[in-house]
């Protein structure tokens, strides 16, 4: 099987099936106050550790979760709770996750103003997002790379235009697809009050996700119970994905994202060679999501002609992948043969030019059997 799709989940980095292996030896509850739940505390501490430092954070300003959705609720609903009495009224884009906007979307419902900052052709529309801000807004959430399009948004700027205002908005970003993959690896700690992230994105495991909470900002629990997570996330802390979550960080290195960029380039190349082909990059981007659109071909069609050959990509988010055309395809202003035809294809550590190769020719064989 050639897998291409990394932005829905990674292949598990061996370090971290090694490390989730070693921690089941260590079985305590991080709660409890014996041996045993000591020994699973400081394993527990250790790895927070390990994420704040990917992040470059400090470690008690890391919130573990459930999953990088769970971490955009609980800041969105936070955020809004916490900053309810100061405005009612939120900033964001028209190409979010479904897990920022549609929690975006119930507090919409609630009265809340909601204002859309453009994005298209991957470009955050900063003019737009300046003359918001001069009406002030409760916070603001921007993503740092789509997770469709591969677009890079310019958090630094998005801060800059935020402090420029003098409204004294707040800063979430969604960096589930962004984290470890960017330039600047500083990028969150430098410029944002809350941030998400995901475990299985980077080569962890599914089911474990963290929100960067700013020191001084003080979210409401999201989750009630016994107290967890500094108050901040109830519920005992699945010690076995987070430890795989800390390796993976770990292991994230410069090594990876040099090959996971320099696959993009020969990708890039090699899909460019088939006439049908268009590749829809944005001008700023991040090298490991490559949306293209293989054109007179239905997006379904292919993903189907290609699966049954044993390539795996997708046709966006997997969180929309049977909903059809996404919000953040039509955002980014594909006419309506490329938006039908796109095809997202992410690139992961495991992947290979060989890989590479394959994905082309079978992409250039189903195209001449299945063009209308």
């Amino acid at each position: 099987m050639v897998y291409f799709d990394s932005a829905a989940t990674s292949v598990p980095f061996d370090c971290a099936v090694d490390a989730a292996k070693d921690i089941l030896n260590i079985y305590g509850n991080p709660s409890s106050v014996h041996t045993a739940g000591i020994n699973a505390k400081k394993a527990l501490e250790s790895a927070r550790k390990d994420v704040a430092a990917a992040l470059y954070v400090k470690p008690q300003e890391v919130v573990f979760t459930g999953c990088g959705s769970e971490s955009n609720n609980q800041a969105i609903f936070g955020l809004a709770k916490l900053r309810a009495r100061r405005s009612k009224r939120i900033i964001t884009t028209d190409s979010e996750h479904p897990s920022v906007s549609a929690p975006i979307a119930a507090l919409e419902a609630e009265g809340w103003e909601i204002v859309k900052i453009p994005t298209r052709g991957g470009e955050l529309d900063l003019a737009a997002l300046e003359s918001a801000l001069a009406l002030g807004a409760a916070f603001v959430a921007v993503m740092q790379v789509n997770n469709e399009t591969g677009a890079k948004y310019d958090i630094a700027a998005v801060r800059k235009a935020i402090d420029k205002s003098g409204c004294g908005a707040l800063l979430h970003c969604d960096a589930v697809q962004g984290f470890l993959k960017t330039q600047d690896l500083k990028e969150i700690a430098k410029n944002c009050d809350t941030a998400s992230i995901s475990a299985h994105k980077i080569g962890g495991f599914k089911g474990v996700g963290a929100l960067y909470i700013k020191s001084g900002i003080k979210l409401p629990a999201f989750i009630k119970g016994g107290g967890q997570e500094s108050g901040f996330r109830s519920g005992t802390e699945n010690l076995l994905g987070i430890a795989a979550f800390a390796s993976a960080c770990k292991a994230y290195n410069n090594d990876i994202r040099n090959h996971i960029s320099n696959l993009y380039g020969y990708l890039c190349e090699k899909l460019s060679a088939i006439p049908e082909v268009a590749l829809n990059i944005p001008k700023n981007h991040c090298d490991n999501i490559l949306l293209i659109s293989a054109l007179g071909v239905r997006s379904e069609v292919m993903l189907n002609a290609l699966s049954a050959e044993g390539v795996c990509i997708s046709a966006g988010s997997a969180c929309s992948a049977r909903k059809g055309v996404t919000h953040a395809m039509a955002a980014y202003g594909l006419d309506k043969p490329h938006l039908e035809s796109a095809l997202r294809i992410s690139i992961g550590a495991h992947n290979t030019t060989t890989d590479c190769d394959i994905l082309a020719e079978k992409l250039a064989q189903a195209i001449k059997r299945l063009k209308r």
